[in-house]
């Protein structure tokens, strides 16, 4: 990972994209993790061990981890160019050290792997052992909340910049993340056309998503005001995290933030999400535009924290 890239920028584009579409595959693996383990329930095994999975099902979940795949996918390239090469990247495995870094490499691995063979199993015809199934949706539902908490958790671990060392990022990220997820089922059920063989469930999601947005609220609050106050640290750190939060809702690019990540990001997936809700009929085009603006707003928060906590840090330590 560059600590210092062109421009003065402590992390490059390519780690915020690395941190977006980590997140966002991780909140769309657990989100399906929790949906495959809930449809098994109304799934009645034909030889009371394997799973055969009616082409129902196949339609709402198997495009969705295909998705999750994909999101995890290109996170981990993302990785891999940053780091200079795809060697580097095999070094974290191969000559591992304990950073959180390395943690969120093999819990992307992990992903990806647990993504495919969650598709593979929910796309076959000849069906799975149940119990195979099962605890592949249980190890995926647990490494996707390990990989979105450690989004936060690695921009926690650089202990320069005071905005970034802040115990309401993680939940921020997180949090994030589920939405995140959420929209990409959402929307990949609508674009698979699952979307009016399944109305109650993309209504509940549509709900969760709309309880995630007033977290993610609370949670980018929580941060602006805890910086605001001086963060958790004094002297020149307590400076930056002032200077990093008042660069976040007032600076230069501030139109961004609250632009792109609390309108586009929160206020209108928000009432989407409400009228989604309680739609009784697949609303195709108000579905699609809540997952974009969703997604919109996840990267967007992102590269505005990322860029407001490093800007002042770099200024304190004397680089710009």
């Amino acid at each position: 990972m560059k600590r210092q890239a062109k421009g003065g920028a402590l992390l490059s584009d390519l780690v915020v994209c690395y941190l977006f579409l980590g997140g966002a595959g991780a909140g769309t693996l657990l989100v399906l993790c929790a949906l495959a383990l809930l449809s098994m329930r109304a799934i009645a095994p034909t030889d009371g061990a394997r799973l055969r999975a009616s082409i129902l099902y196949r339609r709402l979940l198997v495009p969705g981890f295909a998705s999750a795949f994909a999101l995890l996918a290109l996170g981990a390239v993302c990785l891999a160019v940053d780091l200079g090469s795809f060697d580097g990247a095999l070094l974290l495995f191969v000559r591992p050290r304990v950073t959180h870094l390395t943690v969120g490499a093999w819990a992307l691995a992990a992903g990806l792997l647990l993504s495919a063979l969650s598709c593979a199993a929910w796309s076959s015809a000849r069906g799975w052992r149940l119990s195979v199934v099962r605890a592949l949706c249980v190890l995926g539902a647990v490494d996707a909340l390990a990989t979105m908490a450690y989004t936060g958790l690695l921009l926690g671990g650089v202990g320069a910049v005071p905005l970034w060392a802040s115990p309401w990022l993680p939940a921020l990220f997180a949090i994030s993340a589920l939405s995140c997820g959420a929209a990409c089922v959402i929307g990949a059920a609508h674009l698979a056309g699952a979307a009016r063989l399944f109305p109650g469930v993309l209504r509940r999601l549509a709900a969760v998503d709309a309880v995630a947005v007033v977290a993610e609220v609370v949670a980018a609050t929580g941060l602006v005001t805890f910086a605001l106050a001086g963060g958790s640290m004094g002297g020149a750190s307590r400076e930056a995290a002032v200077a990093s939060a008042e660069m976040l809702v007032a600076g230069p690019n501030a139109w961004l933030f609250w632009g792109g990540f609390a309108l586009a990001g929160l206020v209108v997936p928000f009432a989407l999400d409400l009228v989604l809700a309680r739609a009784h009929r697949p609303r195709p085009y108000a579905a699609l535009a809540a997952a974009a603006s969703v997604l919109v707003g996840g990267f967007v928060m992102r590269w505005c924290v990322v860029v407001a906590g490093a800007h002042p840090a770099l200024q304190t330590m004397g680089v710009m």
